[in-house]
């Protein structure tokens, strides 16, 4: 009967992997998993005359990875642009990747977190970095950034989308003598915020602590800007962060304002100013404060939830830049002092895209009724 069984068993593998489609498999990152990736010996057994010296990791963003494979036995693995691919997704040791082969030497990759178990929302929104060829050994090319519009790192998709680091600078007296609220005039319409508040000063409902809010998106109805004012808002920013220790200065993306909702810091500055764990820290602007999740990773760390509430409430838009300033950091506790330094100083609040509606996608702008239905549909 056990043998019967056995055969049974024989015959269900065998049919799995010459007739189904697709096949998968799953792998734990752990040891060297930025260098290189084993792929599971059973696999590589069975597909071994069907995989090409380079495969292709197709990520949940839709974007392609070329990836070199060494097979030497029954043993193959993932090295020449695999740590390109792991940085890209911002992959850390323990996270989980399943990889679905579809034939032709194509893989598509799904990621989930290693503490919550879920998919890692921010998968989906990475580009793929641009490489030489891979025979190379996948070198990058000058002048070319390796992430997209949430780096923490400082280089940009272009030489005018800077992310400047300001190592620790001793203050100018007129500057630490300047009160906070002086400061931010020049990067923000105060007046025209104040004259908005009641319309949008409601409570936010917060979503769950790993959640980006990646469900909401927005739109803007801004004016076109010009690179003039681009560069202006830049070096005010510039300025201003050079006035003080401990800070930096972040020209915000689409992936900071309209989706996702998540912010990376510069992973120098985070190393030396910030605790080395994820946990809870302030924004503060002015005399109000924002609660965000400042998740740690193995190459710097971001801010996610809670940092959509900064977002919404100043109706920070792309291209405008925020200085940041280490304001406290008391038993691990940190406050992050942030001046807002508008590309336009008009405020026109951004259009909310809420879910689909019976086939139509209804737009508006973001007022109480869709702020309340966007924070409604992060929280399901």
């Amino acid at each position: 009967m056990a043998n019967g069984c056995m055969d049974c068993r024989r015959r269900e593998e065998d049919m799995y992997w010459s007739h189904f489609q697709t096949v998968q498999f799953c792998q734990i990152l752990s040891g060297q998993f930025d260098q290189k990736l084993a792929i599971p010996k059973k696999f590589t057994n069975n597909v071994r005359e069907k995989l090409a010296g380079t495969v292709t990791l197709k990520g949940p963003s839709g974007h392609n990875w070329d990836v070199g494979l060494t097979t030497n036995g029954d043993t193959s693995v993932l090295r020449q642009g695999w740590k390109a691919f792991i940085e890209d997704h911002f992959l850390e040791e323990n996270d989980i990747l399943i990889f679905k082969y579809n034939g032709n030497s194509s893989f598509d990759v799904s990621m989930f977190d290693q503490s919550s178990l879920c998919e890692k929302e921010a998968s989906y929104f990475v580009k793929k970095c641009e490489h030489t060829e891979i025979e190379s050994g996948c070198k990058r090319k000058r002048n070319t950034p390796r992430r997209t519009e949430d780096t923490d790192e400082l280089f940009n998709e272009s030489s005018d989308d800077v992310v400047e680091y300001h190592p620790v600078k001793k203050p100018r007296n007129d500057a630490a003598k300047t009160p906070m609220s002086s400061r931010l005039a020049t990067g923000t319409n105060a007046k025209l915020l104040r004259g908005k508040k009641n319309s949008f000063d409601v409570e936010v409902k917060r979503g769950s602590s790993n959640s980006y809010g990646y469900q909401l998106q927005l739109t803007s109805l801004r004016r076109a800007v010009t690179e003039e004012e681009k560069e202006t808002a830049k070096e005010k920013a510039k300025a201003h962060a050079a006035s003080l220790e401990n800070s930096f200065i972040l020209v915000m993306r689409p992936t900071h304002v309209y989706k996702g909702f998540f912010m990376c810091i510069p992973s120098e500055w985070s190393r030396v100013h910030l605790p080395q764990k994820t946990q809870q820290v302030v924004i503060r602007l002015n005399e109000k404060s924002w609660k965000a999740k400042y998740h740690r990773t193995g190459f710097g760390g971001r801010l996610i939830s809670g940092w959509k509430n900064f977002v919404l409430d100043n109706f920070l838009e792309e291209f405008d830049v925020c200085s940041f300033h280490l304001a406290s950091r008391i038993n691990d506790g940190v406050i992050l002092d942030v001046s807002i330094f508008r590309v336009v100083e008009d405020v026109i609040p951004p259009s909310c895209v809420p879910r689909a509606s019976q086939g139509r996608v209804v737009r508006g702008r973001l007022t109480k009724t869709l702020r309340n239905r966007a924070n409604e549909a992060d929280d399901e």
